[in-house]
C-alpha cells in the first residue's frame, strides 16, 4: 500500500438508512461464515515489498531487504495474523508504456517468505500495477469514455495486467483485491484536481466481471475480491455515497448480464474501510451493507480489507518497560471491540484486517496507525524492522489470535529436555543456556524464584521474566560475567516516586556503605546481601534508602528490591528479592 495522507477527515455517523431493493432469484445468504482455522479470520495490512528494494544494498545488492520483510512476517505470525495484504507495483520509470512489473520485486515475497510464516497473502491490484509515467495511462483515463463494449484503454490495460499477474503467481497468492479505495480514490481526485473521486461503477463493473470472467476458471482456489470501499459519508446530503456507489456496480450491464448468464456474481467477495466508526456504529454499518447485498441476492462474504485506530507510542525509556500513553489504550481497546464484535455478532464478516502492522511515514513524522513502532533511530525505519516498541494493541491482537504465542502463555515440555535446557511444571516454562546457567550460578530458585515467561525479545535483545527478576541477554559481552544482566526492574516500579538523598556521612561507619552517585546507604543484613550476591553487577545502586511497604522493611535497587524477613532470621532466607518479575507482569507495559 502506498503511504496515504493522514487526515481523511472525520466523517459524521448519522442513523444508516436500509435499502429495500427487489432482490433477484439467486441463493439464500450464508448464515455463517466457514473458517475451518479461526485464525483466517484474523489480517494485517503489511509493507509492500516494492518499496523494501535495494534498501539494504550492502547485505542484499538489487534485492528486497529480505531481513526486513523477514522480521515483519515473523512478528505478524508471532501476533497471529494468518492474512497479510499488500500491494503490487509496477515500474514508475519507463517513458512508454504503462510500465512492466518487476518480479524481482516480488517473488520472493510472495513465493519464499510469506508462506514459509504460514502467512496467506491478500494482493491489492491497486493504481500501481499501470504505472503512470506516460500520461497514456495515468489513473484518470480509467474514466476515460468507453467503446460500445463497456471498456476503454486504460480498463483494457489494466485487466490485461491482472491476467500476467495471474498467469505467474498462478495460485501461489491466495485473494486478489480489484482497485483500493475505487469509489473514493484520492490518485484520482489529484490526478482531476478535485473533479473526480470515483471510478465509474460502470467500468468498474466491467473490469471486475472480465476479470472474473478471464481468471477464475483457471484458478477456482484464488477468491477475487471487489469493492474495497471506502466508508464515505456525505454530511450534506446525509447518506453514505459508498454504498450508493456499490449500488451502481450491482446495477451495470457487465455485472447484471454475467449475474443472468451466471446465477452469481463475478466475485467472491465485497471489501469495505469502515474508519472513524465506534463499535456500534460499526456494526450497524457491517449490517447496512449485508443489506445491500442481499436486496441484490449477493451471499457472498464481507472483508473488512483495513480498520483502524492511531496511537502515539511513549518515549523511550532505558529499562525498556513503558506505561501505555492514552492513545494506546484507546487503540488497544477499539482493536479488541472490532474483532469481537464482528467476530461474535457479524459472521458474515469474513476476515477483518488491520491497518496497520507498523508505523510509517517519512519526512520526519510517524503516522501512528501500527501496532508496533520499527525503531532504528528517530523517525526512521531500521534496516531489520526490529519492533520497538510495540504496543498494547499488539497483544490485544495476540491475545485474541494465538493466545498461546504470548510469552506467559505455559507451553508443553521441550523434547530436548535435558542437562542444558530445564522445564518447570509448575509455571509450564523451559530455562536454557545461557541464562539457565545465570540462574543456576547466581542462586537457582531461592534467588529468583521461577520462569515466568519464554524468551522474548524487547528492542531485539532477548529477555526472559522470573518470579523476581528479569533476565537480558548481552551478546556482545559473551564470555564475560555481564553476558547476562538483570533489567531495570527497581526503576520502574518505582518510576514516579521520590526517595530524597540521605547526606554523606562524616567519617566511615561500620556496617554501612554510602553511595554518592544516588545519595542513599545500605547497611548491615541489606549490605551483607548486596555484597555476597553479586553486589553492583547484580543489583544496581541503591535508591532508596531502607523504607516500610505493606509491613515490612524494604529497600529499592536500580534491579531489585530487597525484603527483610526476620521470620527467617538465622537462615539463607532472612534477606529475599521482591518478587519484582510477578509486579512488573501485571502491568501493561513489559510486552515492548
Amino acid at each position: 500500500m502506498k503511504p496515504r495522507a493522514l487526515a481523511r477527515g472525520v466523517r459524521v455517523c448519522l442513523i444508516l438508512l436500509f435499502v429495500s431493493i427487489l432482490p433477484l432469484s439467486l441463493p439464500e445468504p450464508a448464515a455463517a461464515r466457514d473458517l475451518s482455522d479461526p485464525q483466517d479470520f484474523f489480517g494485517i495490512v503489511g509493507r509492500d515489498p516494492w518499496y523494501e528494494y535495494n534498501t539494504n544494498p550492502e547485505k542484499f545488492p538489487n534485492d528486497v531487504n529480505r531481513a526486513f520483510l523477514d522480521n515483519l512476517h515473523a512478528g505478524m505470525a508471532e501476533m497471529g495474523a494468518r492474512w497479510v495484504r499488500v500491494e503490487f507495483h509496477a515500474e514508475y520509470d519507463e517513458p512508454v508504456g504503462p510500465g512492466r512489473i518487476d518480479w524481482a520485486k516480488h517473488d520472493w515475497y510472495f513465493l519464499d517468505s510469506a508462506p514459509r510464516y504460514g502467512l496467506k497473502t491478500l494482493a491489492v491490484l491497486g493504481t500501481g500495477i499501470v504505472a503512470d509515467l506516460d500520461k497514456t495511462y495515468q489513473f484518470k483515463h480509467i474514466n476515460d469514455k468507453p467503446d460500445s463494449d463497456g471498456r476503454n484503454l486504460y480498463s483494457r490495460t489494466y485487466v490485461q495486467r491482472v491476467h500476467e499477474i495471474l498467469d505467474h503467481y498462478g495460485d501461489a497468492i491466495e485473494a486478489y483485491e480489484i482497485l483500493n479505495e475505487p469509489n473514493a480514490n484520492q490518485l484520482l481526485h489529484w490526478e482531476t484536481n478535485g473533479r473526480e473521486k470515483a471510478v465509474n461503477p460502470d467500468i468498474y463493473g466491467q473490469i471486475v466481471t472480465d476479470i472474473y470472467t478471464n481468471e477464475k476458471a483457471a484458478h477456482p482456489s484464488v477468491q477475487f475480491i471487489a469493492g474495497s470501499l471506502l466508508h464515505d459519508h456525505d454530511v450534506q446530503n446525509g447518506r453514505d455515497e459508498h454504498f450508493e456507489w456499490m449500488r451502481k456496480v450491482y446495477e451495470s450491464p457487465a455485472v447484471k448480464r454475467y449475474v443472468k448468464e451466471h446465477g452469481r456474481y463475478p466475485w467472491d467477495g465485497i471489501s469495505i474501510h469502515p474508519y472513524y466508526l465506534n463499535p456500534t456504529q460499526l456494526l450497524a454499518h457491517m449490517e447496512e451493507l449485508r443489506s445491500l447485498q442481499e436486496s441484490y441476492g449477493d451471499t457472498t462474504p464481507i472483508w473488512v480489507t483495513e480498520i483502524g485506530w492511531p496511537a502515539e507510542p511513549p518515549e523511550w525509556t532505558s529499562f525498556g518497560i513503558m506505561d501505555p500513553t492514552a492513545s494506546e489504550q484507546e487503540q488497544a481497546d477499539y482493536l479488541y471491540a472490532v474483532y469481537t464484535t464482528l467476530r461474535d455478532q457479524a459472521p458474515y464478516v469474513e476476515r477483518v484486517f488491520w491497518f496497520k502492522y507498523e508505523d510509517f511515514g517519512g519526512g520526519g513524522t510517524y503516522a501512528n496507525w501500527g501496532l508496533v513502532r520499527l525503531r532504528d533511530s528517530s523517525q526512521r525505519y531500521g534496516p531489520d524492522a526490529t519492533p520497538w516498541p510495540r504496543k498494547p494493541a499488539f497483544s490485544v491482537y495476540q491475545s485474541l489470535a494465538r493466545p498461546d504465542r504470548a510469552p506467559t502463555a505455559p507451553v508443553p515440555p521441550p523434547p530436548d529436555i535435558g542437562e542444558r535446557v530445564r522445564y518447570f511444571p509448575e509455571t509450564g516454562h523451559t530455562l536454557r543456556d545461557p541464562f539457565l546457567r545465570y540462574w543456576e550460578q547466581y542462586g537457582g530458585l531461592a534467588m529468583f524464584g521461577f520462569p515466568k515467561t519464554e524468551v522474548f525479545y524487547v528492542q531485539g535483545r532477548a529477555v526472559q521474566y522470573f518470579e523476581r527478576a528479569r533476565f537480558e541477554y548481552f551478546p556482545e559481552f559473551r564470555g564475560t560475567p555481564y553476558e547476562v544482566q538483570f533489567g531495570l526492574l527497581g526503576r520502574y516500579v518505582t518510576r514516579g516516586r521520590e526517595f530524597p538523598a540521605e547526606p554523606p556521612p562524616e567519617k566511615e561507619e561500620p556496617g554501612r556503605r554510602y553511595f554518592p552517585e544516588t545519595g542513599h546507604y545500605i547497611s548491615f543484613g541489606f549490605k551483607d546481601y548486596w555484597e555476597k550476591n553479586g553486589g553492583l553487577a547484580m543489583f544496581g545502586y541503591p535508591i532508596s534508602g531502607e523504607i516500610t511497604e505493606n509491613g515490612r522493611t524494604v529497600q529499592y535497587f536500580e534491579r531489585a528490591r530487597f525484603e527483610w524477613h526476620p521470620e527467617n532470621k538465622g537462615t539463607p532466607y532472612e534477606v529475599l528479592l521482591g518478587h519484582l518479575g510477578n509486579q512488573v507482569l501485571s502491568t501493561s507495559g513489559w510486552y515492548r
